[in-house]
């Protein structure tokens, strides 16, 4: 049964079409996304995928390619060179913002940019797979101010802040002027401490280490800091307790400030304020005596990497098919289709599968999803957990894993791995970091990225990291504004 099938049905191209063809419309070029639409194709269906994002992004490398580990063209996989390089060749994409979906008419309101007209486009199934934005939960500054780390532009803007912000600081100390505006300059300071917080975190360290050393002096490299903040008691909220101290103590040997407990409660410009985080039902006098101990700090750059929220469209669609008003996504039965709506599919972080919102779920999901509508299956979806992953820098990691098979724990079992949660592994160290380069190196997809994230790699190992400050905006030379 194909829909049983993980992914033997790729070798197998679909069926030659039928006259009576059905409009599948896919919103979103991720994880879930990019599945759906490679399981989905097959006898009398018409595919279109839509994204303002002409490219997948593989997030697991985002983090190194900000600060030059990997380059951004490494880690972006152009969406028509995978339709190109599919079965599904007959897809069509389209580049453009989702504004709005009609349930009842079945169309989807498209935006291709901020001046033209809005295009509508039918469809007889939906699937949904737009993701996630960043949660600022509403707090003074942040939305302004912060940089983030969700899509390929926000790792191009911290790369270049990080490059201006040395270029400015070392010609201050060139000159004689070692003050506190240069201490704020080499401060960078990130907002959640989940994965994608502790692995940016990880690589600036090994940025530090590794290259402002070598080629802006030790002076600043010793100034250069670098802050995790996190509100709740500890970081790596998914992992194992004894994984999360671990990477913890790895961080804060490697000259990172981790801060537990820490609420950002503003943000500006060039600051940052802190205080004690709270319980959510913190009483009037702990809210007081929280507010006494905040303090302000100056800072080169705040990256907020501490939470996902509801894309625009997401909650439009809730609204409409009376999920309530500020919903933090789309409400899905337990074959993911989105409860109210004719013909539509959630999938990722947009959907309240009870799941988690991370990239081995969306993939998941995704492939699902496309079997479900290729074959018409109505088997509920059942998430099979692999494990989690979290780089702590070259050569170390952290694994906690989730053996499916007897055949693999008693693998486990013989090579002695430390047992953590409900039956999971740990693996630790080197192998960790062998294992997390191993595994997202393989579900590149295809030859070119592999080489070229190869490339960087060694390039990264032999000659340093990418130190090209990326032209987000182009100035005019004197001669062109006279």
């Amino acid at each position: 049964v194909t829909t049983q099938n993980d992914d033997g049905d790729d070798s197998s191209p679909p069926q030659p079409a039928s006259t009576d063809r059905e409009r599948i419309v896919i919103l979103g070029s991720g994880w879930g996304g990019l599945n759906a639409l490679k399981k989905c194709g097959g006898e009398g269906k018409d595919i279109t995928i839509v994204s303002p994002r002409p490219h997948f992004l593989y997030t697991p490398l985002l983090a190194g390619s900000a600060v030059g580990t990997t380059t951004l063209r490494s880690v972006c996989e152009p969406i028509r060179a995978v339709i190109e390089n599919s079965w599904t060749t007959d897809a069509k994409f389209i580049r453009a913002d989702a504004r709005a979906i009609d349930a009842a008419k079945k169309t989807v309101s498209l935006k291709t940019g901020d001046g033209d007209a809005s295009l509508e486009l039918p469809y007889d199934k939906l699937v949904i797979a737009v993701g996630a934005q960043p949660n600022t939960f509403g707090i003074p500054g942040v939305q302004e101010n912060a940089l983030f780390l969700k899509e390929a532009e926000d790792s191009a803007k911290l790369h270049a802040r990080l490059l201006s912000n040395l270029e400015r600081a070392a010609a201050a100390i060139a000159c004689g002027e070692c003050n506190q505006v240069v201490d704020a300059l080499l401060t960078v300071v990130v907002v959640g401490g989940g994965p994608t917080g502790v692995e940016l975190c990880a690589e600036l360290a090994d940025f530090r280490k590794d290259d402002i050393e070598r080629r802006y002096g030790r002076e600043v490299a010793d100034r250069f800091r670098i802050v995790l903040a996190e509100a709740m008691p500890r970081v790596l909220g998914p992992f194992d307790p004894q994984l999360a101290d671990l990477a913890r103590t790895h961080l804060e040997t490697r000259g990172v400030e981790v801060r537990e407990k820490c609420a950002v409660t503003g943000v500006t410009a060039d600051a940052v304020t802190y205080q004690p985080s709270l319980p959510r039902g913190a009483t009037a006098e702990q809210k007081a005596e929280a507010s006494k101990q905040a303090k302000t700090e100056r800072v080169g750059a705040l990256v907020w990497a501490a939470g996902i929220g509801a894309r625009p469209v997401v909650k439009k669609l809730a609204q409409q098919l009376g999920q309530g008003e500020n919903a933090r996504g789309l409400k899905v039965d337990d074959r993911l289709q989105v409860l109210g709506a004719d013909g539509v599919f959630a999938i990722g972080d947009c959907a309240l599968s009870g799941n988690a919102p991370t990239a081995q779920v969306a993939a998941q999901q995704g492939k699902y999803v496309g079997r479900a509508i290729r074959d018409r299956s109505t088997d509920p979806f059942q998430y099979k957990h692999a494990g989690s992953l979290c780089c702590l820098g070259f050569g170390n990691a952290i694994a906690q894993l989730q053996p499916q098979h007897q055949a693999w724990r008693s693998l486990h079992s013989a090579a002695n791995t430390k047992v953590v949660g409900e039956d999971q592994r740990a693996v630790t160290g080197a192998p960790a970091f062998a294992l997390w380069r191993g595994m997202y190196f393989t579900q590149l997809l295809s030859p070119s990225t592999r080489w070229s994230v190869s490339a960087d790699w060694i390039r990264t190992s032999l000659q340093g990291r990418d130190m090209n400050e990326p032209v987000l905006k182009r100035t005019m030379t004197p001669a062109e504004s006279e």
